[in-house]
């Protein structure tokens, strides 16, 4: 296996109630810093290892400490190791 395929098996793969931070760049769908409370992942990167984009349902959590609207977003999957 080479550097590249252990990197990617190595990214961490979200979970139900999991906080995720992402910058507007790692996102679609939006604008500005997310904060996602996640509810539902919609592919598993175990099986998947080079996925470029993942799907995630959750409730945004917004600046003030209140919950935000639920969401659906693609994130970068190299964004989920900065987002944890």
């Amino acid at each position: 296996m080479d550097a590249s395929a252990r990197s990617e098996m190595s990214r961490p793969v979200p979970a139900a109630g999991d906080v995720l931070q992402f910058a507007e760049s790692d996102y679609c769908y939006g604008s500005g810093p997310l904060v996602l409370r996640v509810t539902g992942v919609s592919a598993d990167l175990g099986s998947h290892p080079r996925l470029e984009w993942l799907s995630l349902r959750g409730v945004e959590l917004l600046g003030d400490g209140s919950i935000g609207p639920e969401r659906q977003v693609l994130v970068r999957t190299s964004a989920l190791q900065r987002a944890a």
